[in-house]
């Protein structure tokens, strides 16, 4: 392991605290670590581009921050192939593979001697207006279109070139398998293993229409339609990057040609992650 690529949440003094401690740590191991801060969607973003054209080639990315900086950390560097090592400062930490006390011991063995990875598919989503790209996004958890003010929206679905219909609800969530415990699985879609190569649509608050939550392929475009609004609608990837639509507007979601892919760090299986986390529990 040559160059360690640590990224920090911006405007977080504990992240940029540990950040230059670990740089020395890894300094004692032989690697060097390169310090970059992840901004917002409306800030910047890790400016990816720059650490090719500076010659810094990292086989691994450490994100110090929560799940919340990790995803928008994946969305932006997956297409560099970097595997994530994931270190949890924040709440939930369902993404992330260590915590604040616990990271020396097991990043250790990563950086001395190697590690498997785990691929995640991610999903990318276009938005087409009057025949043109107006917009595109990558997304590590959920594609979501809803309106906004608790306004119902008619949503149109069209699945491999096959029209589904049109529904009428709050909005749609078009969740990954790792996205599943997330939105989708809050509007009542199903908990997907992440070793699955699918997708799934979950309504939210579906109004006098029996539309149930899908699990699909992904060998297919899915495409959704604001056909209805009587209020803005919005569509938002990882509830991070956001983007107003108007009726007419068609969102074009397929499986993106880069994985998320996650260092392999620790034992923790994902079903001892749900138990852990309270997503399932024995009554």
């Amino acid at each position: 392991m040559r160059d360690v690529l640590v990224v920090v949440k911006s405007g977080d003094d504990q992240a940029h605290v540990m950040a230059r401690q670990m740089v020395s740590w890894l300094s004692s191991l032989g690697a060097s670590g390169h310090i970059v801060e992840n901004r917002t969607d409306q800030e910047g973003c890790v400016d990816a581009y720059c650490l090719v054209e500076s010659g810094i080639h990292p086989q691994l990315a450490v994100v110090l921050g929560g799940d919340g900086t990790m995803i928008s950390v994946a969305r932006k560097l997956s297409f560099l192939g970097v595997p994530l090592v994931g270190i949890n400062l924040g709440r939930l930490g369902f993404l992330t593979q260590l915590t604040g006390e616990d990271w020396s011991e097991p990043l250790e063995q990563v950086v001395v001697k190697g590690f498997a990875v785990s691929q995640l598919i991610m999903l990318t989503c276009e938005v087409a207006r009057d025949g043109r790209q107006i917009f595109s996004s990558g997304a590590v958890n959920d594609v979501v279109v809803r309106g906004s003010m608790a306004r119902l929206i008619k949503v149109g679905i069209v699945f491999g070139g096959e029209r589904l219909g049109g529904f009428r609800a709050d909005g749609m969530v078009v969740a990954t398998p790792t996205g599943a415990t997330a939105y989708s699985m809050s509007a009542g879609g199903p908990l997907v293993h992440p070793d699955l190569q699918v997708l799934t649509l979950t309504p939210i608050c579906p109004f006098l229409c029996d539309f149930r939550p899908m699990v699909l392929p992904t060998d297919r475009p899915l495409d959704l339609g604001v056909e209805e609004a009587t209020a803005e609608v919005v569509l938002t990837c990882d509830g991070q990057a956001t983007f107003i639509l108007e009726p007419g507007d068609w969102v074009r979601v397929r499986r993106a040609p880069h994985p998320l892919k996650l260092a392999a760090v620790g034992r923790h299986s994902y079903f001892n992650k749900l138990l852990d986390k309270g997503f399932i529990r024995e009554r």
